[in-house]
Formats: structure tokens, C-alpha cells, sequence
């Protein structure tokens, strides 16, 4: 498998010089083909850079995640509260410390990785149903196990969709950097066309094809 290309422009920045460098190899392809540039050069980063335009920004991803991030707190919080409920009443039924750890070890919710949230829920559905005659005395009722196991499902879909809305970002973000890693090699491709044509004829037009310039204008980087 080929190592992927890296580079130093920003999603911005490298449609920005594609747009740039095609205009460029454009005008002077008549100049640049004696060193190898073609029609096709261009075609083929035009054809990419559509392509890659195609592709969301990552800030349209970054929002989803956030969304669906607090979507999943929200589910859970709803999760805790009816947990601590449980586990306020059990602490009455069962008022020793050595007997209600044999059911739960650990009565801590804070911290705790969503899909350990959602398995100390489940386990409130099965040890309720040993206990369910004593509970019912304080409403912890089958109405209560229903909307429990309702809050189980949501911070389940919830985590769900916040993981394949991550995944969606991931493969965006992967699509769009082994893309612009073509993006990049047509750029270069074409400004060293540029280059060698008007190195010993134009200074300002050589100085046009150059792929990175800091401030001064002076010094290519990394070219």
C-alpha cells in the first residue's frame, strides 16, 4: 500500500492553489508542454478538485458530533436519575451495606463510561424483579421497570448514533486527505513545469508556481 502524501495546506488553502495553478498552467501550457505538461494535467486536477469539493467540510461534522454528543448526555442523565431513584429505595428495603453489594458492588454513576451506565441499568431491571413486592411499596412499580428499560433503548440509540456519526467524520476526513494527497501531486506536477520554464525567464512569473512562500516571497519550503 502506498504512504499517503502529506502536505501542508489547509482544506481552504488547497483548492485555492489548485484553482490558482490551473489558471496558471492554463495560460502558459502552449510554453509548458516543451517540458512535459498536457492538457491532460489539467484535466485531471480540475477533475479532482471537483471531486474534493464534493466532500463536507469538517466543521459540518464536527457540529453532528456535538449534536449527537449532547443528544447521548441527555439520554443518560435521564438514565441516572431513575438509577438513583432505584437505588435510594433499595437502600431502604435492603439496609445493609454487606447485603447490597451483593446485588450492586458499586452504586457510583458519575464517570461512568456510557455502556457501563447501561449495564447498571439493565442490572435494576433484573435484581427489581427479585425485590418487586417490597419495592411496589415505595411505587417502584412495573410502570417504573417500563420507563426504566424506555431510558435503557434511548442511551443505547443514542450512543449508537454518536459512534456512526464519529465513524461518518472519520472516513470523511480520510476520503478527503488521500484525495487532496492528489490534489497535491498534480499542484507540484504542474509547478514544476512552471517552474523550470520560467526560472531563467520571468522571476515574478517563476515566483507564481513555487507551491509554498513564506511572507517575504523569497524562500519555497518543503518544494
Amino acid at each position: 500500500m502506498n504512504k499517503t502524501i502529506t502536505y501542508n495546506y489547509s482544506t481552504t488553502a488547497i483548492v485555492t492553489r489548485s484553482r490558482e495553478i490551473i489558471a496558471l498552467a492554463k495560460a502558459d501550457l502552449k510554453d509548458l508542454s516543451k517540458f512535459g505538461a498536457s492538457q491532460r494535467d489539467i484535466d485531471l486536477l480540475e477533475k479532482k478538485l471537483t471531486e474534493y469539493k464534493k466532500f463536507p467540510d469538517d466543521g459540518f461534522f464536527s457540529e453532528k458530533v456535538k449534536d449527537k454528543t449532547q443528544e447521548k448526555y441527555d439520554a443518560e442523565e435521564k438514565l441516572i436519575q431513575m438509577v438513583r431513584n432505584f437505588f435510594l429505595i433499595f437502600s431502604i428495603i435492603i439496609p445493609t451495606k454487606k447485603e447490597s453489594k451483593k446485588y450492586f458492588p458499586s452504586q457510583k454513576l458519575t464517570g461512568l463510561k456510557t455502556k457501563e451506565l447501561i449495564g447498571v441499568g439493565e442490572k435494576v431491571v433484573t435484581v427489581g424483579k427479585k425485590f418487586k413486592e417490597r419495592l411496589s411499596k415505595y411505587d417502584i412499580a412495573d410502570d417504573y421497570f417500563e420507563k426504566l428499560k424506555t431510558h435503557i433503548t434511548a442511551t443505547k440509540k443514542a450512543l449508537r448514533t454518536l459512534e456512526q456519526v464519529r465513524l461518518e467524520r472519520l472516513r470523511n476526513t480520510n476520503k478527503r486527505r488521500d484525495l487532496g494527497a492528489i490534489l497535491y501531486e498534480q499542484i507540484a506536477k504542474l509547478c514544476h513545469y512552471g517552474k523550470t520554464y520560467w526560472k531563467e525567464r520571468d522571476k515574478e512569473r517563476y515566483k507564481k508556481y513555487l507551491l509554498y512562500v513564506k511572507n517575504d516571497d523569497k524562500n519555497e519550503l518543503d518544494n
